[in-house]
Formats: structure tokens, sequence, C-alpha cells
């Protein structure tokens, strides 16, 4: 009998365990690198939908004569087709880049994004 409450006592302790692992991984993890994000930009809105609480938007952006496509949600109380916002692109590779929040490099990121050289579809 003492045996299987020692194993009851085991197997508790163990989920317990991981369960607190697991927290203690998703509040700790650090996000995607935005600090080459460095160079300011804007993206214009191209098309969007209204997701609630959110937008699910198409944007366009320009650098150093490129031009760039993406897609993404963009939680704001209102957003209508050809409004910008500012972003945040790596000067070496601009593509790579992310919504401004506050300042560049931004210093709360969303994630890193790469921009494509084609228009998304909504």
């Amino acid at each position: 009998m003492l045996k299987w409450v020692l194993i009851g006592v085991g197997s508790l302790a163990a989920v317990v365990a991981v369960f607190i692992g697991v927290v203690w991984f998703l509040f700790t993890r650090e996000g995607d690198d935005a600090s080459a994000l460095t160079e300011q930009g804007s993206a214009e809105v191209l098309e969007l939908t209204d997701a609630g609480s959110s937008y699910i938007v198409v944007y366009r952006y320009d650098f150093n004569g490129q031009t760039f496509y993406g897609k993404t949600s963009i939680y704001r109380k209102s957003m209508r087709r050809g409004d910008t916002y500012g972003i945040c692109v790596n000067p070496s590779n601009p593509s790579q880049h992310t919504e401004m929040n506050p300042g560049c490099p931004p210093e709360i990121s969303n994630g890193v994004f790469e921009g494509v050289e084609q228009k998304p579809s909504l």
C-alpha cells in the first residue's frame, strides 16, 4: 500500500514540475532578435479585413528603391486602406522588418517578418 502512495506522490510531483517548467519557458523566452532593424520606414495599407479586435492587413513598403509586400494582423481601433504605419527595417537585409514599437530598433517586437516581392492575397 505504501508503495502505491509513494508512486502517486511521485507522479503528482512530476506533473507539477513539468507544468512549472512549461510556464517558466513561456514567460522567460526571448522573442525574435530585432536589434538589426534600425532604419525607420513606412508601410502603406493596401487591403484589409476587419477581424474584430484586429485587422488583417496586406501592406507595401519601399526601402532603397526596392518594394516589399507583407501580410499581418494589426491591433488598432480603426484602420482604412491607404493608411500608413511605422516600421523598422534591417538595412543589410531590407526584406526583414517589424512594426515600430516604439522607435528603431523596437523596444517590443511582435516578431521579425520577411517582406516578399509579390503582393499576397487576403
